[in-house]
């Protein structure tokens, strides 16, 4: 059986976050990334902390950089700062991914006239009916309808933990660093916000694991010309939901008051421009 429920549900929340952002006319403060975002940070508590519009914009990793920005990018305007606390994995992904390409032949039908943007075009419909079928089962279907989405963009009241973070598989890192596709596009992101007077700022994700890469991670972010810790919003075991990437109820807290923070205090705030 196939379900393509799932990949439905990732077109609606980029569309509703597209046009969150379209509908603002004043400054805001936009957390861009793929689901670490949706469930790590809770943009209301931000917005309301710090008086400033606030937006989470996080969809899902497997979309792609690229078709994430073909989205959003030209909802952002002079004086918004963008936050982006990216997956470690969006850095090795290809600008469009799996779920963009699930999302233009599945929902839009429309693969014809975007087929030239992905590569491995065989693979990537290999996983998306994968997919389509893993999601349909009856654990994945009922966790799709425990999260509220907020106005800001946020997933809110996951105050459980649904996975074991033991049974969870380790997140890959690559043996050797090499630039990238994406890489590529989020610098030159990074270099047109900045050139429109749009603050941009790189930031590790909320994950939960028990080791990392620390080599190839700094080296990730020197090519970025940044010095942050990867474990910056790193969870403990009791702070994972359902994912390694997906913070429950007390992670998510614990992060946005971390980055709020951030924010806050004067230092921080000219470490972050």
């Amino acid at each position: 059986m196939f379900n393509f429920d799932s990949i439905r549900n990732m077109e609606d929340l980029l569309a509703k976050k597209t046009a969150m952002l379209a509908s603002c006319t004043k400054k805001k403060i936009v957390v861009l990334g793929g689901s670490s975002v949706l469930y790590g940070f809770n943009t209301n508590e931000i917005q309301q902390r710090l008086r400033q519009p606030t937006f989470n914009v996080g969809v899902n990793v497997g979309l792609g950089f690229r078709y994430l920005l073909d989205n959003i990018e030209p909802h952002l305007k002079p004086g918004d700062q963008v936050l982006l606390p990216l997956e470690f994995n969006q850095y090795t992904n290809p600008p469009y991914y799996v779920f963009g390409f699930g999302i233009d032949t599945f929902v839009y039908r429309k693969y014809w006239r975007n087929r030239r943007k992905y590569r491995q075009k065989w693979r990537l419909l290999l996983i998306s009916l994968k997919h389509a079928r893993s999601s349909a089962t009856p654990e994945k279907l009922a966790r799709r309808k425990g999260a509220t989405l907020t106005e800001t963009g946020c997933y809110l009241g996951l105050d459980i933990q649904l996975r074991d973070p033991a049974s969870l598989k380790a997140i890959p890192f690559p043996e050797t660093f090499q630039e990238t596709d994406t890489m590529k596009e989020i610098a030159a992101f990074t270099k047109r916000c900045r050139a429109n007077n749009i603050r941009v700022t790189l930031l590790p994700p909320v994950f939960y694991a028990k080791e990392v890469s620390t080599t190839y991670l700094e080296k990730l972010y020197a090519y970025f010309g940044e010095t942050i810790s990867p474990d910056l919003f790193r969870l403990d075991a009791s702070e994972v939901y359902d994912s390694v990437y997906h913070a429950n109820q007390a992670g998510q807290m614990r992060v946005t008051n971390h980055l709020i923070r951030l924010l806050e205090e004067p230092q921080n705030r000219k470490e972050l421009n």
